[in-house]
């Protein structure tokens, strides 16, 4: 991960440009916000105590829209915030090479761009450490052999439409299930897609809209969004 430092230029330094999204003019910014607002004040709110339930947040996305920026801004914020605490956050995505590799780089140019060049560290083959915060990478085509923490505070998992809910019961429920855990899954409810009907983001994303405790999803329509009981 070190050698992808001299790569990184350009990237606006200024604390407001990374702790407040900034989305383009083709996303719903108010979606976007809200769904920001709550992922962020959740873990917050949840991680204050041991005794707090894990909360899983489900949010549409359309086929075209992308989270590379947004996502970004969430792991260095949950890397800087929990930097003088141990923690471990995590992201999980259908293909290395498409997901995985982007979310890297794109985590080191954000930690670069905000003057934190010589706080953060690779640690193992695919995780991002800052004090004691640690964030780790997680290919569902390329697994690797991974001795890292449990992830106890964040767990995104990306294009989570197509990830098989019966991969995810067996590779990734069984480290996540710490209390105060807060899960969020983007996927795009796309029932003509050929793995939508098993992917995990179908069956946690009706959960939520059927009401569970904890449980929150977010519409893709601006002004659109449906809390579940808390």
């Amino acid at each position: 991960m070190s050698l992808l430092a001299p790569e990184i230029s350009g990237i606006d330094s200024s604390w407001d440009s990374i702790l407040i999204p900034q989305v383009s003019a083709d996303i719903e910014l108010s979606q976007n916000r809200d769904a920001w607002a709550e992922v962020v004040l959740s873990n917050v709110r949840d991680h204050q105590s041991s005794e707090a339930s894990a909360r899983i947040i489900t949010i549409d996305l359309t086929s075209d829209e992308s989270i590379v920026e947004i996502s970004t801004r969430l792991r260095l914020l949950f890397l800087f915030i929990n930097r003088a605490e141990f923690s471990n956050s995590a992201t999980v995505a259908p293909f290395f090479k498409r997901d995985t590799y982007p979310a890297m780089l794109a985590l080191v140019k954000a930690l670069e761009g905000a003057g934190l060049g010589e706080d953060w560290s690779p640690y193992g083959a695919r995780s991002i450490r800052m004090g004691k915060a640690k964030h780790l990478f997680v290919s569902v085509d390329m697994p690797i052999a991974d001795r890292s923490s449990s992830p106890d505070t964040f767990l995104e998992i990306i294009q989570s439409h197509q990830i098989d809910a019966s991969w995810y019961d067996q590779c990734v429920y069984p480290r996540a299930s710490a209390s105060g855990l807060t899960t969020v899954m983007f996927g795009v409810p796309d029932r003509s897609h050929p793995q939508y009907s098993s992917s995990i983001f179908n069956r946690e994303r009706l959960r939520n809209l059927s009401g569970r405790s904890g449980g929150m999803h977010f519409f893709a329509q601006p002004g659109c969004s449906v809390s579940a009981a808390v």
